[in-house]
């Protein structure tokens, strides 16, 4: 017997009205229809099934008398009529007391034909008190509660019902609209709190459809009224700012529609996948450096940005702005300087001056540092009448007044960050860079970078400035910088650059030129300026892709950095720039390497001493403190052999304790046992094993590092960093720090043991077949592959080191990647040295130090062409 025999015949009528509603409203929304008018077309389609439904579970107590004491409404995206195409209804059933019996069956009914006719429902019974009760304690029932709608049953009951809950709300007016903006500032806690996310919530996140709706919440606290246009005739809401709202809504519910319609069910993420496929069928075409998902999110930046200013506006003036405060902010103001008014809350321009002054940048600049200084918000109808100025006022040059004004603002660490964020919304940094103009809402496609260009920019600057008050070397780095101002500036344009076809550092350090010119830079400072953009990232090439222990990689960063003031400036520059990409990005390993760069760097500048070289003190002062640590415990002589083997990289890795540790059980396990070392200790920062791996070898000697590879990937783990030495010229002395996905924590004793056993297996079965790894599919790898927008690259380096070919490996990453490039390497023939590994989110950047079997560089150009094939063939 079939299911739908068991059905009724309203659920299998109301399914094939939702199937057929739903494919009419995907044609409509498909023709380009606007977003409004097909969520309209939905919220009618839902009324139809619920009505049929409500009928058919009313009909059989038509003639009950209790039937006139309930009612159905509609709330939430229901009862606003927004609904996207697989959003639940939110409904309730309002009851009096004596119809409370008959409103179980009918809810009974109700709910489960519903349901399985395809809706997905939020149910509630109430008493029109209990209903009102519930939203005083309670913003989030409140807020959807203020968008009741009838739908069906009793209409005194519902006006009862709902001409208390605007009563009530406009009596708790205060206490309202602070719980609901405390509950929508939680929500954006959790789903992002900048509108400019990289994989944002069309629904959530800052500036989405949430704070739209915040503003109708507000409004029926305030004036009894949801509809944005009513508040406008009511004077709650300005014009301007309803137009600006009616756009974003038509477009973000469009968006959502189209997510909707994609996923095929209620999903409002607009992720990385999505984001290509919209801009795809939305016909986005690109242009020179701009992909055409990325010109789709700068629409997409660019009203949630409005929303963002005019929901925060409305949500402020509400909270501080009663009538009788209006008043006394007004009565009560003093003048606090030409054309500028202060009161208790807000800094202003009067009416009758706001258009002449709006567009002089000595006087918004003058206005800015004020309020900075006295703690006060600029009223919305001044920052309103400033920003339309500045985007109509031509890029001319501003007048000397306004750029030292500008270039004071900068050299002040205090509020830098925050000033900087208002002068962006306020359009007027392009004032003076003009270029940054193009930043605003410019897409990072990648999972590296967690915000737009611009916002990412300033948040560097946030960085730098947060380390005035850090005590560690690094802040007194900053806080000893004289030249601060040239610092922030930098941070400010280092990736404006981003865009455009050309590398980003050489686009940014014209752009620099042109910043200097226009800002009246001196001839010195503008040689940093230019200096500081164009190598912005080698701090980053040097500290995390070479050995540092190599004499020949610090003396060429340090010829490129050339004096100890420019260092510092580099320095502390790499460090912001890092923190400002996104959480977690500046690890504390990352960190250690770029201090590390920077003593070996600043030890060069100070003595003319190398690290690495024989005279390098801080090698005689570790291998001291090692020394006397394994003479106590009586420690073979082969262990002072590895000893005074052991490049100052390895040395480094571990404390001095640590090391002399590893060495004696390293050295007695070599000295009785031929075969292949493993031992695992785990690190807590990246909740990860590091397992060493350690193997006497015959010379260039070959598979090492596959091997070891190869056993950890078919166990299942993931290789999150890999670092591997040569000791002398037969040890290889490698370290992984590894992932275990079956044991989020500490694995158990026992299972570190096995991945120990079967690494040494693997290594000391040099005949037996390299192990082959499944490829296994998860959302993330194949997302990554849908989203890959920038080039897997291969690059060859023979100028930087003296002994070795250094080869750069750039890909996305998946399940068992490394293992293919390192099995890559073997089929190549290829001896590794050194390497250092690393992943962050979807991306890896790898560097190899490599030779031949004879130890030479690889300098041929067809064997190079055929390594690079090998290792392209891996990400395929």
């Amino acid at each position: 017997m079939s299911q739908s025999t068991f059905l009724r015949d309203v659920v299998l009528r109301c399914r094939d009205r939702l199937s057929d509603g739903r494919a009419k409203a995907k044609a409509q929304h498909d023709s380009g229809s606007q977003g409004i008018l097909v969520s309209a077309r939905l919220a009618d389609l839902y009324d139809d099934i619920v009505l049929d439904v409500w009928n058919d579970a009313t009909e059989e107590f038509a003639n009950d008398s209790a039937i006139g004491g309930i009612a159905l409404v509609a709330h939430g995206g229901f009862g606003r009529r927004d609904l996207a195409p697989y959003s639940d209804a939110d409904l309730m059933l309002l009851t009096t007391r004596q119809s409370e019996p008959l409103a179980n069956k009918v809810a009974a009914s109700l709910t489960r034909n519903l349901v399985d006719s395809g809706i997905q429902t939020g149910f509630s019974i109430r008493l029109p008190k209990e209903a009102c009760s519930l939203a005083w304690a309670d913003p989030v029932i409140y807020s959807s509660l203020t968008e009741s709608r009838l739908l069906a049953g009793s209409l005194q009951l519902y006006s009862v019902y709902f001409h208390a809950l605007r009563r009530g709300a406009m009596r708790r007016e205060k206490r309202v609209i602070a719980d609901v903006i405390a509950a929508r500032r939680e929500e954006r806690k959790k789903w992002g709190d900048t509108n400019y996310l990289l994989r944002p919530n069309v629904k959530r996140s800052r500036g989405g459809l949430r704070d739209i709706q915040l503003i109708r919440w507000i409004g029926f606290a305030l004036y009894g009224e949801t509809d944005l246009e009513r508040l406008v005739k009511l004077g709650g809401l300005p014009e301007e700012d309803y137009r600006v709202l009616r756009r974003a809504a038509e477009f973000l519910l469009r968006v959502r529609n189209e997510i909707h319609f994609r996923e095929k069910k209620s999903q409002d993420v607009l992720d990385r996948t999505m984001q290509l496929d919209i801009a795809k069928a939305w016909g986005y075409p690109g242009e020179e450096g701009k992909l055409p998902v990325e010109q789709f999110m700068q629409d997409y930046f660019d009203n949630t940005r409005n929303v963002r200013y005019a929901s925060g506006f409305f949500a402020d003036d509400a909270r501080t702005q009663p009538m009788l405060h209006h008043v006394l902010e007004r009565s009560l103001s003093r003048k606090i300087s030409e054309n500028i008014r202060m009161g208790r809350n807000h800094i202003w321009v009067p009416t009758k001056a706001l258009a002449k002054f709006s567009s002089s940048l000595p006087d918004v600049l003058r206005l800015m540092f004020l309020a900075n200084q006295h703690r006060r918000r600029i009223s919305h109808q001044t920052w309103q009448a400033i920003r339309l100025a500045m985007q109509e006022r031509p890029q001319s040059l501003p007048d000397a007044e306004s750029i030292g004004a500008f270039l004071s603002l900068l050299s002040q660490p205090g509020h830098l960050a925050e000033l900087l964020r208002r002068l962006h919304e306020l359009r007027i940094i392009e004032q003076f860079i003009p270029a940054f103009k193009r930043t605003r809402g410019l897409l990072q496609f990648n999972a590296y970078h967690k915000y737009t260009v611009d916002i990412h920019c300033i948040r560097a600057v946030e960085a730098a400035t947060d380390l005035n008050d850090d005590p560690s070397p690094m802040g007194n780095r900053y806080r000893r910088l004289n030249d601060k101002g040239l610092l922030h500036l930098a941070l400010l344009i280092h990736d404006i650059g981003k865009g455009y076809d050309e590398d980003h550092c050489v686009v940014g350090a014209r752009i620099a030129l042109e910043t200097a010119k226009r800002l009246g830079l001196d001839p010195a400072s503008t040689e940093t300026l230019h200096w500081l953009v164009l190598k912005h990232l080698i701090v980053n090439v040097a500290a995390f892709r070479h050995d540092l222990s190599d004499p020949q990689i610090v003396l060429a960063f340090a010829a490129e950095v050339g004096s100890i003031r420019r260092l510092e400036l580099l320095i502390v520059h790499a460090v912001a720039d890092l923190q400002a990409v996104g959480p977690d990005v500046l690890t504390d390993w990352k960190s250690s390497l770029i201090e590390d760069l920077y003593r070996r760097t600043r030890r060069y500048f100070d003595t003319g001493n190398l690290p690495g070289s024989e005279d390098d003190p801080e090698i005689e002062k570790i291998q001291s403190s090692v020394y006397e640590r394994l003479k106590a415990k009586n420690a073979p002589a082969s262990c002072f052999d590895l000893l005074n083997n052991m490049p100052l990289s390895l040395m480094t890795r571990s404390e001095p304790e640590q090391l002399s540790e590893q060495l004696r059980l390293i050295a007695e396990k070599l000295d009785n046992h031929p075969g292949s070392i493993c031992l695992a200790q785990y690190d807590p920062s990246l909740s990860a094993v590091r397992y060493t791996v350690v193997r006497k070898e015959p010379k260039q000697s070959i598979g090492t590092f596959a091997r070891a590879t190869g056993a950890f990937t078919t166990a299942g783990l993931s290789i999150l960093r890999a670092q591997i030495e040569t000791v002398g010229d037969e040890i290889a002395w490698d370290d992984f720090w590894v992932n275990d996905p079956d044991h989020p924590d500490c694995p158990p004793t026992s299972r570190i043991m096995e991945i120990c056993q079967r690494v040494c297996d693997l290594l000391d079965s040099p005949d037996q077949p390299m192990p082959s790894q499944k490829r296994k599919w998860s959302n993330k790898v194949f997302e990554s592959q849908e989203v890959n927008v920038l080039p897997t690259k291969v690059t060859f380096d023979n100028d930087t080191v003296d002994r070795f070919t250094i080869v750069s490996f750039f890909a996305y990453d998946e399940v068992g990647l490394l293992y293919r490039v390192a099995s890559a390497f073997v089929a190549s023939e290829v001896v590794l040295h050194f390497a250092k590994i690393d992943t962050h989110l979807d991306q890896v950047a790898d560097v190899f130090y490599i030779s031949d079997r004879e130890g030479n560089k690889i300098l041929d150009d067809e064997r190079k062409a055929s390594i690079e094939r090998a290792l392209l063939s891996a990400t395929q």
